[in-house]
C-alpha cells in the first residue's frame, strides 16, 4: 500500500475515533466514516459517512443533520488531526454521505425480485436450455 492510501486509512481511523469519543452534537446521530479520499496535493479530504436515523427521523433527514453537524465540527476535527498526524498542513475536510450501502440494498432487492419472477415462471419443455450437471 502506498503512502496516500495509508494516509487516507489513518485519517479515516482517527476521524472515526474522534467523532465517537469527542463530538457531543445532538444532531450528529450515529455516524460511521466509511472512506476518506485525498486530493493529489493533499489539500482536501473527501470524507464519506453513513448515518443511522435516530428518534423517528427519516434516513434523508438524519443524513442532512449529520452532514451539517460534521461541517460545523470540521475545524475541531482538523485541530485534533493536526495533533496526531505528522503533516505540514492538515487537509480541509469535506463531508459527503456514502450512498453505496443504500444502492447495494436496492440492488439486492431488485435481484431478489427477479429471482422470484424466474421461480414463478413455468419451465417450458423442449426449449434449448442447457441441462444442469
Amino acid at each position: 500500500m502506498n503512502r496516500p492510501e495509508r494516509l487516507e486509512d489513518q485519517i479515516q481511523f482517527l476521524l472515526s475515533t474522534i467523532i465517537l469519543r469527542e463530538l457531543r452534537d445532538p444532531e450528529l446521530g450515529f455516524v460511521t466514516v466509511t472512506a476518506v479520499r485525498l486530493t493529489p496535493d493533499r489539500s482536501q479530504a473527501r470524507v464519506y459517512f453513513t448515518s443511522m436515523p435516530t428518534s423517528g427521523k427519516s434516513d434523508e433527514a438524519q443524513v442532512a443533520l449529520s452532514r451539517k453537524a460534521l461541517g460545523r465540527a470540521a475545524g475541531f476535527l482538523r485541530t485534533h488531526l493536526a495533533k496526531v498526524l505528522d503533516m505540514k498542513r492538515v487537509p480541509e475536510l469535506k463531508f459527503f454521505p456514502d450512498a453505496s450501502l443504500t444502492e447495494g440494498n436496492r440492488m439486492e432487492e431488485i435481484l431478489a425480485e427477479l429471482e422470484k419472477e424466474r421461480a414463478a415462471r413455468p419451465v417450458e419443455s423442449g426449449t434449448n436450455e442447457i441441462p444442469e450437471a
